[in-house]
């Protein structure tokens, strides 16, 4: 991501806190920027647009701290899960995204409310398919079912608690409580086979989430114009995990293993850079490549 790019997200962000979404116009982020109004318009059709950025920014970040938390360790391990749900409460806290929701809730506009539906049912789709690793393929049929009630506990448990302005529950401990609840339920409802969300409307749901794919070729080109854009005086180590990810990655063979141990410090080396927005979105590739790959890698070496 260019600098202008980064510099028109970080204007729209604070205003759309400062003073709401739908309060603030497209010349009101021109001037905060401090750019043109031909520059707003090479990187952004719309308002709604810069709203997108900013949604995929917090989700990004929630993406690669998922990935590092559950790296190395046991994938039904319920903790794990646990600390992955909360990821996201986080990082919306963090990136202010829970002020920018409250700005929008009250808009009738059908291209905005669709922009909210989608972050939330990408949500919803992440977590049905970790709660099927987690409790086993025999709940594929009821596991959006159990995402819905499970988010639903949390998000109504997380607004009790603010209401009542109590400061001394931890996040972790709402999921971890959510996560045991739908623990027990589980077994009564895999007996009753009575589903609310059916197969149409998971199918529907997985219609409308919009991810993007993923291709070494893809990552390869990003990762050469980022070390381009790179100077030694910056980040010597964050230069070196750069170029040694390229490399691995145009070898014939990458080698996966090292490629998901590198991310992590990948990542780390840029925070408090101007770089670390696109080195977050160069891991959060890598994490996605990594885990279409390592199905096909397996395959290949049963054969």
């Amino acid at each position: 991501m260019n600098k202008r790019k980064r510099q028109i997200i970080t204007a729209a962000r604070e205003l759309f806190i400062e003073k709401g979404f739908l309060d603030t116009s497209i010349n009101d982020i021109i001037n905060a920027a401090k750019i043109s109004k031909g520059t707003f318009y090479n990187h952004f059709t719309s308002k709604n647009e810069c709203l997108i950025a900013i949604l995929d920014e917090g989700r990004e970040e929630a993406s690669n701290r998922r990935h590092e938390l559950i790296y190395g360790k046991d994938p039904t391990d319920l903790e794990v899960l646990t600390q992955q749900v909360a990821v996201l409460m986080y990082v919306n806290r963090e990136h202010n995204l829970i002020q920018i929701f409250e700005s929008i809730f009250q808009s009738r506009d059908k291209e905005l409310k669709k922009i909210i539906i989608n972050y939330h049912l990408q949500e919803l789709e992440w977590l049905a398919n970790r709660l099927v690793q987690v409790f086993g393929e025999e709940i594929s049929p009821i596991s959006y079912e159990c995402a819905v009630q499970t988010l639903g506990m949390i998000n109504l448990t997380l607004r009790a608690v603010f209401i009542a302005d109590y400061k001394y529950i931890n996040r972790e401990a709402i999921v971890r409580v959510a996560l045991r609840n739908i623990s027990v339920i589980i077994p009564t409802m895999l007996e009753s086979k009575e589903i609310i969300v059916s197969v149409e409307m998971i199918n529907t749901i997985q219609n409308v989430v919009n991810y993007k794919t993923v291709t070494k070729e893809m990552v390869i080109e990003q990762l050469r114009g980022f070390t381009k854009g790179l100077s030694k005086n910056e980040t010597m180590e964050g230069l070196e995990y750069a170029q040694f990810l390229l490399e691995e990655l145009q070898s014939e063979k990458p080698k996966l293993f090292i490629i998901e141990s590198l991310l992590t410090p990948f990542r780390k080396a840029f925070v408090g850079t101007e770089h670390i927005a696109e080195a977050r979105d160069i891991a959060n590739n890598l994490w996605r490549y990594v885990k279409i790959e390592q199905p096909a890698e397996r395959c290949t070496k049963n054969k």
